[in-house]
């Protein structure tokens, strides 16, 4: 558990589940709340009491970490019997919010970004960790989302080739935040959303920390075009050259 960071009431997964299930499952809106309320009070409750989330499920940003947190409440005694006189909502609620940070819902799409994009939407801005520097709590679940909905092809180059990873046997491919989230305090609204995380080669992320200021303006210039609106969707709204300011400078 991440003892040092500031907590608080809102989590960009949260937000997200919430628009997948009325979204992308139809879902109806008290439907919806009833599962986010038993993702957040008795079941996070239960994971607090063994001392594995500071204050809710959604804080968790590491897959393998939430796989092994449904596996230990899926074992624990009290927490079937509990499930078990609540007619199974408890575990229908994990197992729809097991099934959004899995992404199989846009895994199995036509065209798996068009389905991250309906989920867009103004997020608050999450706290911080607290430590010598403040720094921002960055989700590692929708880098991994962005990243399998691009098909693992680069986004500023689909012909650039890499490495195969060996337990994943897909292309190594690495996820940015275009806007970097050093910028956060320019902003209202989380900078750690689907539409500021693209999907890079090695050599293009570093070529985007590290390259020639032309080298950079032309990629970013492409991701603005192609991502302003969804941006703008996301509560960040930015002129091309307030964007291109913000970003060039990305070390």
């Amino acid at each position: 558990m991440d003892g040092n960071r500031q907590t608080g009431t809102n989590y960009t997964l949260k937000d997200y589940f919430i628009n997948y299930l009325l979204k992308i499952r139809g879902i109806s809106q008290s439907s919806a709340n009833h599962y986010v309320g038993a993702l957040q009070t008795t079941i996070s409750r239960y994971l607090m009491e063994k001392k594995l989330v500071s204050q809710s499920i959604f804080e968790i940003t590491d897959l393998d970490r939430l796989v092994q947190y449904e596996e230990i409440l899926m074992h624990d005694a009290d927490f079937l019997a509990l499930n078990q006189r609540g007619n199974r909502m408890y575990s229908v609620a994990l197992h729809r919010y097991m099934g959004f940070v899995q992404g199989e819902w846009f895994r199995q799409s036509t065209d798996p970004q068009d389905e991250i994009k309906k989920l867009d939407t103004p997020i608050l801005v999450k706290a911080y960790y607290q430590t010598t520097v403040q720094q921002y709590k960055r989700s590692g679940i929708i880098k991994k989302q962005v990243t399998e909905a691009a098909l693992y092809r680069c986004e500023a180059n689909p012909d650039h080739q890499t490495f195969i990873v060996n337990h994943t046997s897909h292309p190594y491919m690495e996820g940015h935040h275009v806007i970097p989230l050093k910028k956060q305090k320019n902003f209202s609204y989380s900078l750690d959303v689907y539409a500021n995380v693209v999907c890079l080669c090695p050599v293009c992320h570093r070529l985007l920390h590290y390259g020639r200021p032309e080298d950079k303006e032309r990629i970013l210039t492409k991701f603005y075009d192609e991502r302003g609106e969804r941006l703008a969707r996301s509560g960040i709204e930015v002129s091309r050259a307030d964007f291109l300011g913000l970003t060039e400078g990305n070390v």
